[in-house]
């Protein structure tokens, strides 16, 4: 946690309306109070395992479980589901500026009210009655997949699903001790001069962008073909394409990837399934000449230093000397780029693939749609499982000159489908 600077990450789940799945009990009652109720009580209980996330933050490494609770705010939308989101597909717009409506670190009352809270949900009922639940955790406390492991307890308790209840296991400082380090100071204001697009890739394109690759490589680099996956091929377009479109209008300058990569599947013994604290490596990916490089070529490049991350470096990670040598010279690495950032691109992603959001079900069936939320930082990547089977949905934030260039790039609009209908 002390190297996660303080912001509160964010995700929200869409549901329709179903009346076969609203239980007998809310027919006399108002169906937007009987969802809030379900979730407020489900949430408290699901937070007696999850403690510290009920705590308040003493310093970079440490919470004071002091059960001081959560923040939870209803809110209620002049518009049906279906309507929002096809605005949001349909909108010339960032599609960051009609959710960010749902989100409820992005309102200044809110924040106000949640002042040192870790989560802080919002629940937005439709005038269909649809909902949506917008949850933000404060990321310095744990990573996406614990976040994950918190949903799953939630919503089996919503549903009354006693036998799906995720126990967790907090394993964060047997993993890597805590240093008492000074705390970083918090992320701006996300969403200022930046633009973000959604890009959605179908099965049929990704497997042709596998192709691709097998088509182009040379050498030793077709070892990588049997093993490449998906997340890899398209962040290779997609960090090809958004390079190119930055070099049009500021050439000469490299570029650096930073890729979170989560350790629990990693480690020898691998961490359980339910671990929870920030179990995930920013590993960096340098490109020296982002003018020429063809898309096999970075491919190849990643593979390369992901392979050798996880052949040599992740197993020295575990332990108190050895891994926390490696964090300092990790921290220092990526400091040093950081402040050479004149004369360097820097690009951070994240895959939220594979975590079966999709499945998150309250007790009114599974979501329709699910999104990262606001998390729009320059030059960051977030990918999600698509709606369609094995596709890819991708959120892509970049200045607004290099957007424009990026948006009206042959290659990826060959690929992708861009702001795609959602209903």
């Amino acid at each position: 946690m002390e190297f996660i600077p303080e912001f509160h990450g964010g995700i929200t789940l869409f549901y329709s309306s179903n009346p076969d799945n609203i239980q007998s009990n809310s027919q006399n009652d108002n169906d937007d109070k009987y969802y809030c109720r379900i979730l407020k009580k489900s949430l408290a209980e699901t937070l007696t395992d999850f403690y510290p996330i009920a705590g308040r933050f003493k310093d970079t490494s440490t919470v004071d479980c002091n059960d001081s609770g959560a923040c939870v705010v209803k809110a209620k939308l002049n518009s049906s589901l279906s309507d929002f989101l096809l605005s949001v597909s349909k909108s010339r717009e960032d599609p960051h500026k009609k959710l960010g409506k749902l989100v409820p670190t992005l309102d200044s009352e809110t924040m106000e009210l949640a002042s040192k809270c870790m989560l802080i949900a919002q629940i937005t009922i439709f005038e269909c009655r649809g909902v949506a639940i917008s949850f933000c955790l404060e990321h310095r406390f744990c990573d996406l997949s614990s976040v994950v492991v918190f949903l799953r307890s939630w919503s089996a308790r919503a549903r009354g699903d006693a036998g799906e209840i995720a126990v967790p296991d907090f394993v964060g400082s047997s993993f890597l001790p805590p240093l008492d380090l000074p705390p970083l100071p918090p992320v701006p204001n996300p969403i200022e001069n930046r633009t973000t697009a959604r890009l959605v890739f179908n099965a049929s394109k990704i497997s042709a962008l596998k192709t691709k690759f097998a088509e182009s490589a040379k050498g030793n680099d077709h070892q990588y073909n049997k093993y490449l996956s998906r997340v890899e091929v398209v962040l290779a377009l997609i960090l090809k394409c958004a390079i190119s479109a930055a070099r049009s209008i500021t050439p000469e300058m490299k570029s650096v990837l930073f890729q979170s990569v989560n350790l629990r599947k990693r480690t020898v013994p691998p961490l359980p399934e339910n671990s929870i604290g920030n179990l995930f490596w920013m590993l960096p990916v340098t490109i020296e000449d982002g003018n020429s490089i063809e898309f096999h070529e970075l491919v190849s490049k990643m593979k390369r230093e992901t392979t050798l991350f996880y052949d040599e470096t992740v197993q020295r990670i575990k332990g108190d000397e050895d891994g926390n040598s490696l964090v300092f010279e990790s921290v220092k690495e990526r400091d040093e780029i950081l402040k050479s950032v004149s004369d360097v691109d820097i690009y951070w992603c994240s895959s939220w693939c594979k975590f079966r959001l999709y499945e998150m079900d309250f007790g009114w069936g599974k979501p329709v749609w699910v999104s990262s939320g606001v998390v729009s930082s320059s030059n960051l990547i977030v990918f999600e499982d698509a709606k369609c089977v094995d596709g890819i949905q991708a959120w892509v934030t970049l200045d607004p000159q290099v957007m424009a260039v990026f948006e009206r790039d042959e290659e990826i609009m060959s690929f992708a489908s861009f702001n795609p209908s959602i209903a």
